[in-house]
C-alpha cells in the first residue's frame, strides 16, 4: 500500500487536530479540578468563619449569662436581708439582663436551633435566678457551655 502525496499531506493535520483536542481536554480537566479545589477552600474559610462567630457569641453570651445571673442573685439575697443597696444592685441587675438579652440576639444568628433554644432557657432562668437556684443555674451553664463546645468539635459528643 503506497500512500499518495495528498494522504500523506493530511497526516499531520489529523495529528495537529488530534494534539488540538487533546489539550482541550487536559485543560478543561485542569479547570475542573482548579474550580473543585477553590470551591473547597472557600468552603473551609467559610466554615472557620462560622466557627469564629460561634465562638465570639457562644463566649459572649457565657460570660453575659454568669453576671446576669450573679447580679440577679445578689439582688434576691439584697431584698431579702432588706439592704439599702438593692435598688443599685436592681438597675445593675436590669442593665446585665440588657447585655445578656443583646447577646442571645446575636446567637441566634449563628447558632443551631438546638443551642438557641437551650441558650433562651438558660436566660429565661437566669432572670428569675434566686440564691437557692445557684447549683441548678451552674449545672445548666455547664451544659450549655458542653452543648457549645460540641458545635464547635471541640468536645466529643
Amino acid at each position: 500500500m503506497q500512500l499518495t502525496a495528498h494522504e500523506l499531506s493530511i497526516i499531520p493535520s489529523i495529528i495537529a487536530v488530534v494534539a488540538i483536542a487533546g489539550g482541550y481536554l487536559g485543560i478543561r480537566s485542569a479547570n475542573h479540578t482548579s474550580v473543585a479545589i477553590a470551591r473547597d477552600e472557600r468552603a473551609a474559610r467559610r466554615r472557620s468563619e462560622t466557627d469564629t462567630l460561634k465562638r465570639v457569641a457562644y463566649s459572649a453570651f457565657l460570660a453575659a449569662l454568669s453576671t446576669l445571673t450573679d447580679d440577679q442573685i445578689e439582688h434576691d439575697i439584697a431584698t431579702k436581708q432588706n439592704r439599702s443597696d438593692r435598688e443599685e444592685i436592681w438597675l445593675r441587675a436590669t442593665q446585665s439582663a440588657r447585655v445578656a438579652n443583646d447577646n442571645l440576639a446575636a446567637l441566634s444568628l449563628v447558632a443551631p436551633e438546638s443551642i438557641y433554644a437551650f441558650a433562651n432557657a438558660a436566660f429565661g432562668r437566669a432572670l428569675k435566678a434566686t440564691e437557692e437556684d445557684i447549683g441548678a443555674v451552674a449545672e445548666e451553664g455547664e451544659a450549655l457551655a458542653g452543648a457549645m463546645r460540641r458545635d464547635l468539635g471541640s468536645e466529643p459528643g
